[in-house]
């Protein structure tokens, strides 16, 4: 009997949205799995942004995942969404090869041991030639976003982001896993195109619907 089979037995795997019983190197159910159809092909707008994109809705089972990845040591997800973001680059990429993640706090870093957007970019780029710039901080103490309301998250992140070097070029994406509101990427937008940064589209995994 394979190891597998003895650990499922066990300790069975659940579906992240269901929690039905699932194959043990499985994330979905093949009935959740269908609900997520993208990526989203119109764009929307965003401040200090030219365009905008996002993979899925922040919904059940997209949302879920993504809760899993980021608070419940799920670090190998990465790479199922590294995927996604591969048919957004192929779909809306435009011939652009330079991406910079919207940074992860030190406390979160401390709290997870490791970077969750810069990681899904690292697998992303074993499938295509991307340039990855970790040029920007997250300086200053702020509340997780996520526990924040949303009146509240524009004024949280303020002069939260810097840049800690110039660009080597002009035209990037930027990547964040999920936008809310829009503050996040918004600021980080803002202290990119201080720096010269002239074209700025955005790529998400999940956006949250208004």
């Amino acid at each position: 009997m394979k190891i597998s089979r003895v650990i499922s037995h066990f300790f069975p795997n659940r579906c992240e949205a269901c929690d039905c019983e699932i194959e043990v190197d499985a994330v979905l159910c093949s009935e959740c799995g269908k609900l997520i159809k993208g990526p989203i092909m119109a764009p929307f707008e965003l401040a200090h942004i030219d365009r905008a994109y996002s993979y899925w809705s922040y919904d059940t089972p997209l949302r879920e995942m993504i809760h899993a990845y980021k608070f419940g040591d799920r670090p190998k997800m990465a790479g199922l969404f590294s995927k996604m973001l591969l048919e957004m680059f192929l779909a809306f990429g435009g011939g652009v090869d330079t991406v910079v993640p919207v940074p992860t706090t030190a406390e979160a870093f401390r709290k997870r041991g490791f970077d969750t957007n810069h990681l899904i970019l690292k697998k992303l780029s074993g499938d295509l030639d991307v340039k990855i710039e970790d040029v920007l901080v997250a300086t200053g103490k702020s509340s997780p976003q996520s526990r924040l309301k949303l009146a509240d998250r524009h004024g949280n992140v303020e002069g939260k982001f810097r840049v800690k070097r110039e660009l080597s070029t002009g035209k990037i994406i930027l990547f964040d896993d999920v936008v809310t509101t829009g503050a996040t990427v918004g600021q980080c937008a803002r202290v990119l195109r201080e720096k010269g940064v002239k074209e700025i589209t955005l790529f998400s995994i999940a956006k949250a619907k208004k």
